[in-house]
């Protein structure tokens, strides 16, 4: 396999907790070959979509920013990859969508294959998922109205906001709707969050279950992989691994576990190989189709190797092309 991962700059990323970096450390360990660049490294010239990138030949055992190895900078066609896996984090923005673009471009002109799937990534989203599961959601509505927001957010008086293209609980608000104080202060903050109400946003029930926990399930081409517990930050309903939340090993209820097969069938038939789906009270509350993450930790809570699982059946449905270099 030959792999090109293409993520956010080098120096912005978590390197010893980042998912994608411990795929290619595994990638690396089984012989499979990968490159690295990131989204500006892409370029389309003379026909052809081109990645300014570095071939990977090392990794220290914690993935610490100072420890890999990598050959210098060179040009090498996108065709000549097995497998472009796109792992730039949202916003989900004109930036992401037009470099997404460029890969697709050399997918559509033959060789690699683009992971996940760009018209995926571009029709889904990963708040909204395959229209054939919206039931799978808790009650939602998306739009730029404020009266259609408005008139949601009074039916169900608490309400979670939610920007489209966000990741990380980043944008994430509770909005509630009993008094007309409230209405106001949640107008506000939609207003902000849209926009001026120029762009949708989502409004989605409260699930009072959060507090208990929310559940991420990993899932490689639509088999679940692993699966792990997230807790809330103390005193508030937001998750947000970066910033503290636990994480713990867990069981899945009965509904869970239908959910499960579900769910892995609408990604298996999407061609989605990659997904991390989050539930909260048997409800879907996230699909992270974007780029998965949160690998390291649940190897560590789990005490599992993960990242060889995934790498073994990227590698297993892989392409072969011509060589990369």
């Amino acid at each position: 396999m030959r792999a090109l991962w293409v993520t956010d700059p080098w120096d912005t990323l978590d390197h010893p907790r980042d998912t994608t970096l411990r795929l290619v450390q595994e990638a690396l360990a089984s012989g499979q070959r990968s490159w690295w660049c990131d989204s500006s490294g892409l370029r389309l010239e003379g026909g052809r979509v081109l990645a300014r990138c570095r071939e990977v030949r090392g990794a220290p055992p914690g993935r610490e920013s100072a420890g890999w190895a990598l050959e210098p900078a060179a040009d090498v066609e996108a065709s000549a990859f097995d497998l472009l896996l796109y792992r730039v984090d949202p916003p989900v923005d004109c930036r992401y969508l037009e470099h997404l673009q460029l890969l697709a471009w050399a997918a559509d002109a033959g060789g690699a294959e683009v992971v996940n799937p760009p018209h995926v990534l571009t029709r889904w989203g990963d708040k909204l998922g395959p229209p054939a599961l919206a039931a799978a959601l808790p009650p939602t509505v998306v739009s730029s109205s404020w009266e259609r927001l408005r008139e949601f957010g009074r039916t169900e008086r608490r309400t979670v906001l939610k920007p489209l293209g966000g990741a990380q609980s980043r944008g994430v608000q509770l909005c509630t709707f009993e008094t007309p104080e409230e209405v106001e202060r949640s107008r506000r903050e939609i207003e902000a969050l849209s926009a001026g109400f120029a762009r949708p946003v989502l409004l989605q029930r409260f699930l009072p279950e959060v507090h208990e926990g929310e559940k991420r399930l990993w899932f490689v081409d639509g088999e679940l992989l692993a699966h792990v517990k997230k807790r809330p930050l103390a005193g508030t309903f937001v998750i947000d691994m970066d910033k503290g939340s636990a994480c713990l090993a867990c069981d899945l209820t009965l509904a869970e576990t239908r959910l499960v097969s579900v769910v892995g069938g609408a990604l298996r038939a999407a061609g989605v190989r990659l997904a991390a789906v989050d539930l909260i009270a048997d409800r879907v509350t996230d699909w992270n189709l974007t780029s998965p993450g949160m690998l390291p930790i649940m190897e560590r809570v789990l005490d599992r190797n993960l990242a060889a699982k995934v790498v073994r059946a990227l590698a297993g449905r892989a392409q072969p092309t011509r060589a990369a270099g």
